[in-house]
């Protein structure tokens, strides 16, 4: 048997089956939109005009996420094909930009990172790279080794905690976010030193100093073991909204809807 006539290898997936392949045709679409012929709508955005979109479609991928059990099957796949789209238009934007950018770029970023940071999947010695493999804490480690290498490369030196992070960040996500750069910095012991400063202070009280340094100790909890409070207080509280009955109160006698006043919940 000559080899054209070899049957195909079935662990091998043909051409047409491979992950991804629909990704380059999302791409087309997208630049379909975007050319001269192309859709006029399109035609008038901007990084800046996309950005409400890009956090619309963020919290309704959460939405499916916290809450599956209230949308349909494939909704999730819908809504991170929305996500998707906003990627795509941001990255078909950048060919416009002086140096000019594109989803190549986009997608070399995220190998880069990856392969640089996954020394146990990707590295030369992946055997060597860790004790265990298996081991999620060893994992996170190594994840945070490799960060704060990257910065001394880069000759970056101690930024700032909060550099950076948007300032309408939910208090728990950004919490999550300065213990992370606390722990890759190797100045977590600093945070929590800082922290208790802050919670001893005259004031405290009126502004529940305890309170806030008992949800930061959570908060380092959850991100040693490589999870985000911000998003399980929303699953815990997505669940209870559909597992709790909420009735309104009964009116006393007499009392009417209409002569309520005030704000509506």
């Amino acid at each position: 048997m000559t080899d054209a006539q070899q049957p195909p290898d079935a662990t091998e997936p043909s051409p047409d089956r491979r992950p991804g392949r629909e990704l380059l045709r999302a791409v087309e679409v997208m630049e379909a939109l975007r050319a001269a012929d192309g859709d006029a709508w399109t035609h008038q955005q901007t990084h800046a005009s996309l950005a409400r979109y890009l956090l619309e479609e963020s919290h309704e991928v959460l939405e499916v996420i916290d809450d599956p059990s209230a949308h349909g099957p494939g909704a999730l796949a819908d809504e991170l094909g929305d996500l998707l789209f906003q990627i795509l238009f941001h990255a078909r934007m950048g060919q416009e930009e002086v140096p000019a950018w594109d989803v190549d770029d986009v997608a070399r970023a995220f190998v880069a990172k990856m392969e640089r940071r996954n020394p146990h999947v990707f590295g030369r010695s992946r055997d060597q790279a860790l004790a265990d493999p298996g081991d999620v804490e060893e994992i996170i480690a190594q994840w945070h080794a490799v960060k704060a290498s990257e910065r001394t490369a880069a000759g970056v030196g101690h930024r700032g905690w909060f550099d950076g992070i948007p300032a309408q960040l939910p208090a728990l996500q950004t919490a999550a976010k300065v213990v992370h750069r606390a722990r890759s910095d190797g100045r977590l012991e600093e945070l929590l030193a800082a922290a208790d400063e802050a919670a001893g202070s005259a004031d405290a009280e009126h502004w529940g100093g305890d309170i806030g340094r008992a949800l930061l100790d959570l908060v380092i909890a959850a991100e040693a073991r490589d999870d985000d409070p911000e998003t399980a207080l929303r699953a815990l509280l997505a669940r209870m909204r559909t597992s709790v009955t909420e009735t309104a109160p009964e009116s006393p006698a007499g009392d009417t809807l209409s002569g309520e006043s005030g704000p509506s919940a």
